[in-house]
């Protein structure tokens, strides 16, 4: 696999690296004895890293990805310096500080106040720094009320807060990341996310592991796909969430990999856009032909089109990396979406009702709108909508810009359906096609 990093002086090495642990199947003297009369193997080795090789540069943000026990975290650890390797050589350049674990770091006897400087010192960082940015780090945790309490009282909430902020207050020159993120809520999340663009912003290099492979598409420019060890990919992170995904099957009963949009249904389910539904198998069921519910689309539209086309003017909102619960994201989705797009003829923002089923007419206007109602073709290019209807110009420029091209019949002209519910797969490729991602043709 090529290095693609191009720096002459790169802040992170990673030469053919190699490490194992040791996995033992006793658990007593006992049972030690009975194997060993039995020659049984009393250990085995696993090879977590099996001659990985890369660099990355100075200002550059690398998501590391893989399934688990696929070495990303082994790898975190080697490059912060926990762990060393077997074979080969991990070198950095500059001051590294990983939030590897929550509470790596601090004591659990020690109060909050006391952890910030323990943690501090630990990072590299002065007294005098420490003090000086002491009163930031604390208004970043948002935990003023809880500092000088002993931190074995925290939850694992409140230890993200405040690992987080003593990490992104060092004056570090890599940051590592691991998937510790997972455990904030959704605000500190965001403001996590909005610190971490800001020091990358700023020229530090970033390397993060996480299984949310929207997220870190979103927040890595690179990404390096490890499987048993070894790197198996290393590019642009949108191509290493593709080459990811290829490695495994599709979860889904009802969807193959092989259907042209299987990605994007598979972001959609992952962004908890589309809640999958159990099957008897284990495995999970998409009912792509279920129809969508207008809860559903605006938080489709907020999730991967809020730093988009009109909205972008508005509310300035952004994607939703929080997972919190669904009817909740569904109700503040659909305020979020009557605020951006307003009131319209024909699409009352009065009519919005979360459990309502959404039209491909409403649809094509919700889309039309957002993107800031572009210029249509003057032409009517379905058999099956008129002048007087009332998304004409929307149905019209979802035609002229390849987002949807309807179904044949046989008096030539293609037929829209502009009052049959739009479905789950129908949110896919229109989403995906609106975003640029133009696929082979489906019947819609």
């Amino acid at each position: 696999m090529p290095k693609t990093c191009s720096t002459e002086s790169p802040r992170i090495v990673v030469d053919e690296v190699h490490k194992s642990f040791k996995l033992r199947h006793t658990h007593s003297m006992k049972e030690t004895f009975v194997a060993a009369l039995k020659r049984k193997p009393l250990t085995t080795d696993f090879h977590a890293l099996d001659g990985a090789d890369f660099e990355i540069g100075q200002g550059e943000s690398v998501a590391l990805l893989g399934f688990n026990g696929s070495g990303k975290s082994t790898m975190l650890k080697l490059i912060s310096g926990v762990l060393t390797p077997d074979k080969g050589r991990v070198l950095t350049r500059g001051r590294v500080a990983g939030l590897i674990e929550v509470g790596a770091g601090f004591h659990p006897d020690l109060s909050g106040r006391e952890n910030i400087y323990l943690n501090a010192a630990i990072l590299g960082m002065t007294r005098t720094e420490t003090d000086e940015r002491f009163d930031d780090i604390v208004a970043f945790s948002e935990i003023e009320q809880f500092i000088d309490t002993e931190v074995k009282h925290y939850s694992s909430g409140m230890f993200l807060r405040l690992a987080f902020a003593v990490a992104i207050h060092t004056e570090v020159d890599i940051l590592l990341i691991d998937e510790i993120l997972a455990v904030g809520d959704e605000p500190f999340q965001r403001k996590c996310l909005a610190r971490i663009r800001e020091l990358h912003a700023s020229g530090k290099t970033l390397v993060v592991v996480s299984h949310d492979l929207g997220m870190v598409s979103r927040l890595c420019a690179r990404g390096i796909v490890l499987q048993d060890g070894k790197v198996v990919f290393d590019g642009p992170s949108t191509d290493a969430v593709h080459a990811l995904r290829s490695l495994s099957r599709s979860p889904f009963t009802d969807v193959d990999r092989s259907h042209p949009y299987y990605e994007d249904i598979l972001e959609l389910s992952e962004a908890l856009v589309l809640q999958p539904y159990p099957s008897e198998s284990g495995r999970e069921e998409m009912r792509l032909q279920e129809s969508v519910t207008f809860g559903t689309v605006a938080l489709a539209f907020r999730t991967f089109l809020g730093d988009s086309g009109r909205a972008a003017g508005r509310q300035g909102a952004g994607a939703t990396d929080g997972q919190d619960l669904l009817p909740t994201r569904e109700a503040s989705a659909v305020s979020w979406l009557q605020d951006v797009i307003g009131d319209h003829p024909g699409l009352q923002t009065s009519a919005f009702e979360e459990d309502r089923a959404v039209m491909r007419g409403e649809f094509a206007q919700l889309l039309y709108l957002f993107a800031g109602e572009p210029d249509a073709p003057g032409r009517i290019p379905f058999a099956d909508v008129s002048t007087g209807d009332p998304f004409i110009a929307a149905i019209s420029w979802l035609y002229d810009a390849d987002i949807s091209r309807g179904w044949g019949n046989a008096r030539g002209l293609p037929d829209f359906r502009p009052a049959v519910p739009v479905t789950r797969e129908t949110l896919a490729i229109m989403l995906s096609r609106y975003r640029g991602n133009h696929r082979p043709t489906l019947a819609e």
